[in-house]
């Protein structure tokens, strides 16, 4: 199998653009959340679930670009879904006693959700051979720590929730904005052709060593006939030869 270096093909700008677009979106939300004292705000009940619900209409507005851009691409229209999933659990779960809890398990959801949606993507790219999975891979592995940091910190210091949160969408939003930028160089023909030589896995030029030339069996076998018989002609010339002495010997006698 060999891994070859398909960045999306086709309107692979736009898709590249869209992905940068909703990720500085969610650190803008992150930011606004940081700042959430500045607001006058006496609570953040209805904030952060608003703020899902925002990045929810952004990611499938992004998925139905996605989509007709590339097809088999779901993996913003899987975030939207998640998106959905969590600012709804916040609604329903959330009170003035509960908040924190409830808001450290919609963010652990999320957070898993995420990885997985990222993961899964990942192993779509691996099959078609498409390097870009190593930054989907990446992403993944990095959101989850950056998640469970966050739920514990939630758990831990719930009075700072909202900053906590904030911090996180913005860790969230810098961290998948690598992966465009990743895909940026990895248009770089240089980038392209020092990848190409490192990542062939199975299909790596092997240095091509000669073998010592393999006798076939029938050869094999004449010439261990061709052996016995130059014994044998041997031995009848020494008989030969050990006759004929005898001979002059007794003529000699004589």
């Amino acid at each position: 199998m060999e891994m070859r270096i398909k960045v999306l093909k086709g309107n692979r700008r736009k898709h590249i653009s869209i992905n940068i677009a909703y990720f500085i979106v969610v650190i803008f939300l992150g930011y606004l959340l940081v700042d959430f004292e500045n607001y006058n705000l006496n609570d953040s009940v209805m904030l952060i679930p608003s703020m899902f619900y925002i990045m929810c209409l952004l990611a499938f507005i992004a998925s139905l670009y996605c989509i007709n851009i590339r097809k088999g691409s779901n993996e913003f229209f899987i975030l939207c879904i998640i998106n959905a999933i969590t600012a709804n659990y916040l609604l329903l779960t959330t009170t003035d006693s509960l908040s924190s809890f409830s808001m450290g398990d919609a963010i652990l959801i999320y957070a898993i959700c995420c990885a997985i949606n990222k993961f899964f993507t990942a192993q779509l790219l691996w099959k078609e051979k498409n390097i870009n999975f190593i930054p989907k891979l990446v992403n993944g592995v990095l959101i989850s720590i950056i998640g469970l940091f966050t739920v514990y910190s939630i758990y831990s210091k719930p009075e700072v929730r909202e900053l906590i949160i904030g911090y996180y969408l913005m860790g969230f939003g810098l961290i998948s904005l690598l992966e465009p930028l990743t895909y940026i160089l990895l248009c770089n023909p240089t980038i392209d052709k020092m990848l190409m030589s490192f990542l062939k896995y199975n299909s790596v030029e092997e240095t091509k060593v000669k073998k010592p030339s393999k006798v076939k069996p029938a050869k094999k076998e004449k010439l261990k006939v061709r052996e016995r018989q130059g014994s044998l002609v041997k031995k009848e010339e020494n008989i030969n030869k050990n006759k004929k002495r005898k001979n002059k010997n007794k003529k000699l006698q004589e």
